[in-house]
């Protein structure tokens, strides 16, 4: 008699994918014992009311519905905070798991109106609603070049984190919720979300590839058509910070190691753009280059994070092209196809 043998990769996958809808344990959904090591996983999961499907709409052939079913699902812990007034009103600390926006995204093809003249698709947003019309806003980037890509999620789960000496119980949501795992206030943990609208950067956006001067001697801070600021150098007060880092693009793939110093740019548009709770639920922000060359940033990306990987606004680089003047280094990204030479404008969006 043969003995059948199942190959070890298909035999983890079998016993762990929930892409194959295997109704199976993974590591990170197995409930310990009290006193175990982990402690994200001493109680059993709390099944969220999730929809069938979500919608995509916006610059994208046709609409369509992506059925969640059929999604991968991921783990994101998180410590829930948000705004009250003058204060800040912790909510708990949790384990979610759920559906990863860029994996919704993945499946869909996009269609942006600025293709025939800029094709990146590091100027694409998306506004993810519900049926209540509340909205949040995320970036392309921190959807598709985050090092840390699936730390967005629309949960279908809940696990309490349990404090081990005052075993406090978090009230748990009974509704799915949109969780950031890395932001500051959960302003963008907007509940049951339905819709998901793709949208890019709108301007008056001139492209010029080779300009003779690639740097702008001045920074300008806008909100819409209004300059709120001009910046000529990095402000004196803000300590410099220098980062080494394996550069990587999308496209032309290793860089080599390099470092890049500057100043925490949240010091600087927190001074400019409002930290309210709509602003960082709603908030887009426009990073342009003087060769036409933009990526998009959530406000809350950038100024409401808990993870410390806020982009550094730099300033001369031993005479590199485009880096005479102000650049940009986000170093929360995989990828280097937002750090941008040549800056000359960040304009918010609201």
């Amino acid at each position: 008699m043969k003995k059948f043998i199942v190959p070890l990769a298909l035999f983890l996958c079998l016993s762990s994918c929930k892409y194959l809808h295997i109704d199976a344990f993974t590591g990170s959904t197995l409930v310990w014992e009290s006193g175990s090591n982990n402690y994200f996983n001493q109680e059993k999961a709390n099944d969220l009311k999730v929809p069938d499907e979500i919608l995509i709409s916006g610059e994208v052939p046709s609409e369509v519905s992506v059925k969640l079913k059929k999604i991968p699902w991921h783990s994101v812990t998180t410590r829930e905070v948000v705004m009250s007034q003058d204060t800040a009103k912790f909510l708990g600390t949790f384990r979610y798991d759920g559906y990863a926006l860029c994996d919704l995204l993945s499946s869909v093809k996009i269609d942006k109106k600025s293709k025939e003249n800029f094709y990146p698709p590091v100027d694409l947003f998306v506004e993810v609603w519900n049926d209540k019309g509340e909205y949040a806003v995320f970036s392309w980037g921190e959807l598709f070049y985050s090092a840390n890509m699936y730390q967005i999620i629309i949960a279908k789960t809940v696990t309490r984190v349990i404090p081990g000496k005052s075993k406090q119980l978090w009230d748990l949501p009974e509704e799915s919720k949109l969780v950031v795992g890395y932001d500051l206030f959960s302003e963008r943990n907007i509940s049951s979300p339905t819709k998901i609208v793709i949208k890019s950067l709108a301007g008056n956006f001139i492209i010029n590839r080779e300009p003779q001067k690639f740097y702008a001697d001045t920074l300008m801070i806008k909100s819409g058509n209004q300059v709120l600021s001009k910046i000529k150098t990095l402000p004196a007060e803000l300590p410099i910070l220098t980062h080494k880092t394996v550069f990587y693009g999308h496209g032309m793939g290793y860089k080599g190691v390099q470092e890049f110093s500057g100043v925490d740019i949240s010091k600087i548009l927190k001074q400019s753009f409002s930290s309210d709770k709509k602003s960082l639920a709603t908030s887009m922000l426009c990073v342009e280059a003087v060769d036409g060359y933009r990526a998009s940033f959530s406000l809350s990306e950038i100024i409401n994070r808990n993870d410390q990987q806020e982009p550094l606004l730099m300033y001369g680089k031993g005479g590199e092209k485009g880096r005479e003047r102000f650049s940009l280094y986000a170093g929360c990204d995989m990828f280097a196809d937002r750090a941008i030479k040549g800056l000359s404008c960040i304009t918010i969006f609201k």
